[in-house]
């Protein structure tokens, strides 16, 4: 028991100072390359850090900036009130921003085994050390989690804390109703901050505390597939006849959205694009091409997108792990809990998001973090269970053979 938790504490520790130590070296390169610390420019081009540095010193000078979202005023705000203007206070900011992403990431462990086990607290100490150290070893290996955190002043990590944070605190409010009072006054802000840094990630995670309510009451109904197939039709008519019905709080259409989409297809097409048009006239190949795009967007590049060594590596690091991943959830699929079942439904629901308005491989790396830090969580946990019951089984036969050792002697 001691063992475990000493080992997780120590991988903690370790995985703090990797990200720490990469967002140093990484400023310093940029200093000499005359970046201001910002990022280093592997592609010769500017990144979005370069955009929010530009705003950051608009708005310590007291000129107008473009606020694409919130962030770009919370950092010129950071350093304003510090009143170091330099790149690395920004980037000390956003290192606290991965702090607190993992140590929300391991309370939500926390919470999964409060709420899941019937076992005494004190006999899962063990098995929840182990699902905390294995989930630390997957934030060192997820290549891409530590480039949004550390390669330049993105505002990826803080979106990632602000979701984890909301679905934290949405699993006390859906599942723990009596105690959930103080976790909504606080989901609420939390929300708001989500919206304001990507206004769909807060769309995503509403939709999906919708879904899990109708699921709820249509597994009450006697005939659930009439009940999905009158909404399939209800979707098929919003498809054909209100497409460009302006949803009020995304102040966008479906078709605006696939527009957006189509655009990456044609004016800024690059080269890890998909090539999937989802504005089809029939709704049949909207579906057959959504698919398609979720696919990618979620577990991609598919095999028939690798066109170069970026997209062949980001197969090898990404895809084939998350694949093998999905497949153990899968087999293991009779140990998830309704809570397991509820955080992967805001994995789901985030790729379905991004499958509407993505086409870029390398976009969806980035964007589909949220996603896939989800099924990290639940993942730990369900390996550290499986684990667990092997060595509880172990010891039970072991200790069966030394009492027929002992019977046999005693005869």
């Amino acid at each position: 028991m001691r063992k475990s938790k000493l080992l997780y504490l120590t991988m903690q520790q370790i995985l703090f100072l990797m990200y720490f130590l990469m967002s140093y070296f990484v400023y310093t390169i940029a200093l000499k390359e005359g970046n201001e610390g910002v990022a280093i420019q592997f592609l010769g081009g500017k990144d979005d850090g370069f955009f929010y540095w530009e705003q950051v010193k608009n708005i310590v000078s007291g000129e107008t900036a473009i606020l694409t979202s919130i962030y770009p005023l919370i950092i010129g705000y950071v350093v304003k009130v510090t009143g170091i203007e330099d790149v690395y206070i920004i980037r000390l900011f956003n290192y606290m921003g991965f702090v607190g992403f993992v140590f929300i990431s391991v309370w939500l462990i926390d919470l999964i085994f409060k709420l899941s086990s019937s076992q005494k607290a004190g006999d899962m100490t063990t098995e929840r050390a182990n699902s905390k150290t294995v989930l630390i070893l997957s934030y060192m290996c997820y290549i891409n989690l530590m480039m949004y955190a550390t390669f330049s002043i993105y505002r990826d990590i803080w979106i990632m804390f602000f979701y984890a944070a909301s679905v934290l605190l949405s699993v006390i409010v859906v599942f723990v109703p009596k105690e959930g009072y103080a976790a909504l006054i606080l989901l609420i802000p939390s929300l708001w901050m989500l919206g304001e840094l990507r206004f769909y990630a807060a769309g995503s995670f509403l939709i999906t505390v919708i879904l899990y309510y109708l699921y709820k009451k249509i597994k009450q109904v006697k005939r659930p597939f009439l009940i999905i197939g009158i909404f399939l039709t209800l979707f098929i008519f919003y498809y054909t006849f209100l497409i460009n019905y302006q949803i009020p709080y995304l102040k966008m259409s479906l078709g605006d959205a696939l527009d957006y989409r189509n655009s990456a297809l044609t004016n800024f097409s690059g080269g890890s694009q998909m090539f999937i048009n989802l504005k089809q006239y029939f709704f049949g190949t909207f579906f057959v091409n959504y698919f398609h795009s979720y696919l990618g967007n979620s577990i991609g590049p598919l095999p028939w997108h690798i066109n170069g060594f970026s997209t062949l590596f980001l197969f090898i690091i990404e895809t084939g792990p998350m694949v093998l991943i999905l497949r153990y959830l899968w087999i293991k699929r009779a140990l998830l809990t309704a809570i397991h079942r509820y955080i992967l439904l805001h994995a789901f629901v985030w790729f379905g998001m991004i499958g509407l308005s993505n086409d870029n491989v390398g976009t969806a790396a980035r964007l589909r973090m949220i996603g896939w830090v989800l099924f990290l969580i639940v993942f730990a946990t369900i390996y550290s269970k499986v684990q667990s019951d092997k060595e509880k089984t172990v010891r039970l036969a072991v200790t069966n053979d030394k009492k027929e050792i002992k019977s046999t002697e005693k005869e």
